[in-house]
């Protein structure tokens, strides 16, 4: 009776852990240019939506018309949205907000197939390289540069940083 005790203790810290982890990520990642979402109305069905993010970082809601997202992360973008529906159409709106499909991250410079890449969680920037043909002979290896975010920063990366959608990646070229 102790070990079924102690399984489901620690099966249920399991669950509230790797929740928390889903949880956090969510809501640090900004949705933009690229991003598949889903919105679901409470009790509204006519409202639902399944949508793609505009080039402009917009959306077409029912009712609303025209809503930017970019640069929010989900919860940021839930609120806006059951703002909008509060504004003279809805008492009291409940809104959930999915990704359905995240923005694919895109390589280019030193590899041998730059292109963009459909993202996939936890991959590093070294199993990135493999996904594009690996390095061309004078890849630097070393000076690998990632723009990301809204407004966009960039930083040196190494092999083992994580790929985010929407990532621009650049392999420089080594001068020896």
């Amino acid at each position: 009776m102790g070990i079924k005790r102690v399984t489901h203790v620690l099966l249920s810290l399991l669950f509230l852990l790797t929740a928390s982890i889903a949880m956090a990520a969510s809501s640090e990642y900004q949705l933009g240019p690229g991003d598949e979402i889903e919105i679901f109305v409470f009790q509204e069905p006519e409202l639902n939506v399944k949508a793609k993010i505009s080039q402009a970082g917009n959306i077409n809601l029912p009712l609303i018309g025209q809503v930017n997202l970019e640069g929010l992360n989900s919860d940021e973008a839930k609120l806006k949205v059951e703002a909008l529906y509060k504004d003279g159409y809805l008492v009291n709106p409940y809104v959930t907000l999915t990704v359905r499909q995240y923005r694919p991250f895109f390589i280019h410079g030193e590899v041998k197939n730059p292109g963009s890449y459909k993202y996939q969680a936890e991959l590093t920037l070294e199993q990135a390289i493999a996904l594009s043909g690996g390095l061309k002979d004078r890849a630097s290896k070393s000076n690998w540069i990632v723009w990301r975010g809204y407004p966009q920063v960039s930083f040196n990366a190494d092999k083992s940083t994580i790929v985010m959608p929407g990532d621009v990646i650049k392999i420089e070229k080594s001068f020896f």
